[in-house]
């Protein structure tokens, strides 16, 4: 995308302005006013207090240590409401507050929610008075053995790591109580190539205290702005604003311009709007959709639109170093210019619900999303009703809140319910039979709010467990890691086993799959055995060999309908204490106590600084616009003299050329690997001193730097 002066506009730019096109709009020039609640004061004790900005977590900085704090905390500030404002509906929402949180409005406490990660409201009538009201919100990440996730391979961070507003809505307005953030539920229950039909659902508040007649404007716009479908309905509302009143309205768009994907993300927008007698708008709520079709095959893998769509892409946390998962609008744009640069059709949005925009970022770019609730690890015979009680609610306020992106096609129902997160100290041994229950009653009502995408879990045990083979749902993902924490010297046991998974289970995917990667700590052994040897060691060059052989396996796989490799960025887990050893040369090693309690198996660093090699084996693999040549192990920068030396490079280019010091050493006119993209040259020898080494092809290059010694 170009400017008049044929200037390249930045990326970064076009996300804020496709974001702010896609998010919830509550119409506060008219009638309807949405306040960012932004400045609040902060304690740890209720005694000590600080100004911060929301969103915030408690967690930000001792999230990567030993040790986070897991308790309560304390918000509060001041709301000044004026008289005009009282004769008005007034509601809070929360976007999330973690992992549970109670408020209380000028004294009374209203509210407990148990849940971080999804949206709730609460009513402020009766509540609040003309003048100053204080807000007081008390967060709290305790372990609780009936709110999930309660164990977990990610910190549960605390506080108000979401945006907090203030509404004031019109006297008659429409209702976010049963169709989340955009106040309005649009479903695509049939769309073909031909004709697409929608349903558009809203429900109406009267809070004026008398009856009231108004009119109800439903349009569908295309991209640009044009009506594809207008009508018009008259309501009498009754007096009491306990009694919403529904609309309901279904169409058929002839000839549908289809949301198809990264080739074209099509974005129509749905429109309510309520007027009164005279035609003065009222309130009005917005939302984009796209028209698509889909199918999950046991044995061709993904369809979109009726045609074969592999989904390939990666994991992803709501985290960045130095904020925990209070992350802002800017740090999900720039997260996203990285998400397309690598060339992803899928993200797996792990292993909760996450902010709104990143989902209309996902619709907009044309990336298909698979979410999932916190039901994570522990499932066992001593659960208790209120356990599952929290695992509906939170399924329930996750499909309500997201129902209307095009990009989600999978809602996930739980992740590695296995052994080891059920212990005594929590719920007793792990009851399989349980899930299977458990699990059948959580699909049904998903399907019930939901019944046009596809429900399913995420296991980790080759569904090996009593009774798994049982589960219902429309899709059976498996988290591997072969190479990593099993099967050391053999990673390409991967397809075995999903091949015996997938005659099991019909529809599958590879959810999770990676290895622990320091980016700088190195090895010159190719001995898969000997680099696993010490978890201390997390040395690049293993990680490489796991990440490509795990691509040679899932381009034999066909039947697979999405892959995800685990995960985009590194993220902080308390428990973990390894990958801290560095090296440049393979040979001397240091302790970076900097690298503790991190989850290193992104394909960045948690600083977002330093890509790491398999980050560019996947731009070759799924980025078609940009070729990429890029040289592996250019950190290990320190070589031993005349020992060989073989350079690696990731490209998608149709050949490539090998210069040491400028000088021609080997011409590959073809890849030598099956993948097309994992390019080898032979074994060279370098004398002592400095040496550039330059691989060129499809007039791109990459060079790097070696001092051999």
């Amino acid at each position: 995308m170009k400017n008049k002066n044929n200037k390249r506009i930045p990326f970064v730019f076009i996300l804020t302005i496709l974001l702010l096109s896609c998010l919830p709009t509550w119409g506060q020039d008219l009638g309807t006013d949405m306040q960012k609640l932004v400045d609040w004061q902060f304690s740890l004790d209720s005694i000590h207090w600080q100004q911060v900005a929301i969103p915030h977590s408690y967690n930000a900085t001792d999230g990567h240590s030993h040790k986070y704090y897991r308790g309560k905390a304390y918000y509060r500030r001041n709301v000044v409401l004026s008289e005009s404002d009282l004769r008005r509906p007034l509601m809070l929402l929360f976007e999330g507050a973690a992992q549970q949180a109670t408020i209380e409005i000028n004294g009374t406490k209203v509210q407990n929610h148990k849940g971080g990660y999804t949206p709730f409201w609460i009513n402020l009538k009766g509540l609040v008075r003309k003048g100053e009201n204080r807000i007081e919100v008390t967060c709290d990440n305790h372990e609780d053995v009936n709110l999930i996730p309660v164990s977990s391979d990610f910190n549960k961070n605390g506080g108000l790591h979401n945006p907090v507003w203030l509404l004031k809505m019109s006297p008659i307005y429409f209702s976010p109580t049963n169709t989340g953030l955009y106040r309005l539920h649009v479903a695509t229950p049939h769309v073909s190539d031909r004709e697409a039909q929608a349903c558009m659902r809203a429900d109406i508040v009267n809070a004026s205290g008398s009856r009231q007649q108004v009119s109800v404007d439903i349009t569908l716009l295309d991209k640009a702005g044009k009506k594809v479908y207008a009508s018009q309905r008259n309501l009498r509302l009754p007096k009491s604003a306990a009694q919403p009143v529904t609309i309901v309205d279904s169409f058929t768009v002839q000839q549908p311009h289809l949301w198809n994907g990264l080739k074209d993300p099509y974005l129509y927008q749905a429109v309510m709007t309520i007027c009164d007698k005279k035609g003065h708008k009222l309130d009005e709520v917005k939302t984009k959709i796209g028209f698509r079709y889909f199918q999950a095959t046991a044995d061709k893998g993904f369809f979109l639109n009726g045609k074969s769509y592999p989904l390939h892409g990666v994991s992803e946390h709501q985290d960045i170093d130095g904020k925990a998962s209070a992350v802002s609008d800017s740090d999900i744009i720039c997260d996203y210019q990285t998400i397309k640069e690598l060339g992803c059709n899928f993200l797996r949005l792990a292993h909760y619900p996450h902010r709104d925009i990143e989902y209309a970022l996902c619709d907009s770019l044309g990336i298909i999303v698979q979410t999932e609730i916190p039901w994570v690890n522990v499932c066992g015979v001593n659960a208790e009703p209120a356990y599952f009680d929290n695992i509906h609610q939170q399924m329930r306020e996750m499909i309500t809140s997201l129902y209307n992106h095009p990009s989600i096609v999978f809602w996930g129902m739980w992740n590695e319910l296995d052994s080891w997160g059920n212990t005594d100290r929590l719920q007793g041994k792990i009851d399989c039979q349980r899930i299977v229950d458990e699990s059948a009653k959580l699909y049904d009502d998903a399907k019930q709010l939901d019944p046009y995408r596809l429900v399913g879990v995420t296991d980790c045990s080759l569904y090996q467990r009593d009774g798994y083979i049982h589960l219902k749902g429309d899709f059976f993902s498996e988290n591997r890691y072969n190479g990593w924490y099993y099967n050391h010297d053999n990673p390409a046991n991967i397809r075995k086993e999903m091949n015996e998974i997938h005659q099991k289970m019909g529809v599958v995917n590879i959810s999770e799959y990676g290895a622990g990667c320091n980016p700088f700590c190195h090895i010159t052994s190719t001995d898969m055995k000997q680099m696993r040897a010490d978890d201390k060691y997390h040395y690049e060059e293993h990680a490489n060999l796991v990440h490509e052989e795990h691509v040679r396996q899932i381009m034999q796989m066909p039947f697979l309908n999405f892959t995800s490799a685990w995960i985009l960025f590194d993220f902080p887990v308390a428990d973990r204490q390894e990958g801290y050893m560095d090296s440049d040369d393979g040979i001397h090693f240091k302790e970076n106590v900097q690298r503790k309690y991190i989850n290193d198996k992104g394909l960045v660093t948690r600083d977002r600084k330093t890509r790491k090699d398999a980050f560019y084996l996947y731009k070759a693999w799924w980025n078609h616009h940009e070729p990429t040549v890029y040289i592996t192990g250019r950190r290990m920068t320190r070589l031993q003299a005349n020992s060989d030396y073989c350079v690696k490079a990731y490209s998608n280019a149709k050949s490539l050329q090998l210069f040491v010091d400028g000088q021609p050493i080997q011409f590959l006119e073809h890849c030598p690997d099956p993948t097309n993209i994992i390019w080898t040259f032979c074994p060279i020898k370098l004398a002592p001193g400095k040496h550039v080494i330059r691989v060129e092809g499809d007039n791109h290059s990459d060079s790097v730097e070696k001092l051999v010694e």
